[in-house]
């Protein structure tokens, strides 16, 4: 589970340190990536492949399998940007 901003904000400030600008600037790009990790590891997992319905390969007839293609749609929903808060 990735934490909200807030909670990564708290986990990463030190308190009572006069945070500087490129301090929170630091802790905001480790947050981006973190989920971008997170986001790259559940597109893997979710994405799904097809066959290619635009393939003359495996037409009936075909000797050959059809191509296979990776379905859009299942790389686009993987990771729902609700997950960022």
């Amino acid at each position: 589970m990735i934490p909200t901003a807030e909670d990564f904000f708290e986990l990463h400030i030190q308190r009572g340190v006069n945070n500087t600008h490129s301090e929170y600037l630091k802790i905001a790009i480790k947050f981006a990536k973190s989920h971008c990790e997170k986001q790259a590891k559940v597109i893997s997992e979710k994405a799904k492949t097809m066959n290619d319905p635009n393939s003359y390969c495996g037409n009936t007839g075909s000797e050959y399998p059809p191509d296979v293609v990776v379905d859009k749609d299942s790389i686009l929903n993987a990771y729902s940007l609700d997950l960022i808060e």
